[in-house]
């Protein structure tokens, strides 16, 4: 019997059903054992300043605006010192929940019990409301680290990306918390999906505007989340200039002079437009910001030297050296000061009896990162340096530069939290080189069976 023709029969698509099924496991993952995480006192924080929300829906965004002579207030501080879009989101999953916010702010001088006493602990179905945005906020972002590894020219980056992201160790305890850093990961690996998401045939209205626009608007979020998101800065301003290739030098200048002032523009409306703590007083709230975030890291830098001097990284080359261990080598750490690391024990250990939980703390599989992650960043300067050389390896090699120099200059103490920023791009190059050592195995097995059908 002959096939009726125009029907076009189309393959099962294994891979896809595969990769969603993969993904919505992870999701499930990530939700289903949110409860486990151990409990850090800065979540308390957040769901606290998450009535903000309220606040602005019942009085109006202006009843959050930073004011001269209020710098007593327990809230406007609160606000100087953190980016609102973790409160926001906390505060939406309380509304659709229904569930009230703490009714006292952490109190890091007092016991446990006094905190509980006071309403500072939440209930674990406040906690569990709370979290979910950042879970989802997580998933997220692993997509986005795939779809970096695709533009990064292949299926095994965009698999091997997703996957070391996702299952890193530090990633899964604090980006699971009700607190900034999986917000923070989500908008750094938004903005270089963006800039690396190249349309070559896109025509020049995309490519002069509409293309720094979404770069704009996701460097904002990045930096709405939590303020070390402008880390992310100047790889989204190198983007302007390699993301398109252009028939000169002046065009290329000209073209990413253009395109750096849209992204700019659109960056300054969005962050403003959605932070209306600064509304009444931009300048006075961007130096009382400045401040105030100077003043918080001169308290904990004094706090530790008192309690914990080794924590404390006074020299240059620490600073270099503390990189490398907390990314690669350093335990999973559930707190900054062990202030009630005795009741979050039991926790902590239960947290550590499900493996998935600890691949990357250490041991061998840290190891093999971080020779992934060097190797990576080595093929990306080579390929980069070249003439005429991707301009994505250049943007990789941006990336790590601008985030490991801001830590490197502005992160004085050992928390780990701090280091998190860099995850993601050592994820991309452990992902360059993942790809670059199965190209050559898959040059390597060609060259043989070609060895072998000459014979």
């Amino acid at each position: 019997m002959k096939k009726s023709p125009g029907v076009v029969r189309h393959p099962f698509p294994l891979k896809q059903v595969v990769y969603g099924l993969a993904g919505v496991l992870y999701l499930g993952f990530l939700l289903m054992t949110l409860s486990s995480v151990p409990f850090h006192p800065d979540e308390s924080t957040y769901i606290y300043m998450s009535r903000d929300l309220d606040r602005i829906i019942a009085g109006g965004p202006c009843v959050v605006c930073w004011k001269a002579g209020n710098e007593s207030d327990p809230l406007q501080v609160e606000r100087e010192r953190d980016s609102p879009l973790t409160r926001y989101t906390i505060g939406l999953a309380r509304i659709v929940t229904g569930i009230s916010a703490t009714p006292s702010n952490w109190n890091w001088s007092a016991g446990w019990e006094q905190n509980l006493g006071q309403g500072a602990v939440p209930s674990i179905g406040l906690l569990l409301a709370a979290r979910i945005p950042q879970a989802l906020l997580l998933f997220l972002a692993v997509l986005l680290m795939a779809r970096i590894g695709w533009q990064l020219c292949g299926e095994v980056r965009a698999v091997s990306a997703a996957v070391l992201l996702a299952l890193n160790s530090q990633v899964l305890l604090h980006a699971r918390r009700a607190m900034s850093e999986a917000g923070l990961l989500f908008g750094m690996v938004l903005v270089v999906a963006i800039i690396l998401e190249r349309k070559e045939s896109a025509g020049k209205l995309f490519r002069v505007f509409f293309f720094p626009l979404l770069a704009g608007v996701a460097l904002a979020l990045a930096a709405l989340f939590k303020y070390s998101g402008l880390l992310i800065a100047p790889p989204a301003l190198a983007g302007m200039f390699l993301g398109y290739r252009e028939d000169s030098l002046r065009r290329t200048l000209l073209r990413g002079l253009a395109r750096s002032g849209v992204m700019v523009i659109v960056f300054l409306l969005v962050f403003l437009a959605l932070n209306p703590v600064y509304w009444c007083n931009p300048v006075s709230t961007l130096s009382a910001v400045i401040t105030e975030r100077q003043s918080l890291l001169g308290e904990q830098v004094a706090a530790l030297r008192l309690a914990a001097p080794g924590l404390v990284l006074d020299s240059f080359p620490v600073r270099l050296l503390a990189v490398p261990y907390q990314l690669f080598f350093a335990s999973t750490a559930f707190w900054d000061i062990p202030n009630y690391a005795q009741i979050t024990a039991a926790s902590e250990h239960a947290y550590l009896s499900n493996p998935l939980n600890a691949l990357t703390s250490g041991g061998i599989l840290s190891l093999l990162w971080c020779v992934l992650s060097l190797s990576g960043l080595a093929l990306a300067v080579v390929r980069g340096a070249r003439r005429g050389g991707d301009g994505r390896m250049r943007i990789l090699v941006v990336w790590f530069l601008s985030v490991f120099g801001g830590i490197v200059i502005g992160v004085p103490i050992l928390w780990q939290r701090y280091y998190l920023p860099l995850i993601p791009i050592c994820t991309a190059l452990s992902a360059v080189a993942v790809a670059a050592i199965g190209d050559d195995l898959s040059r390597r097995i060609r060259q043989s069976r070609s060895g072998i059908s000459d014979k």
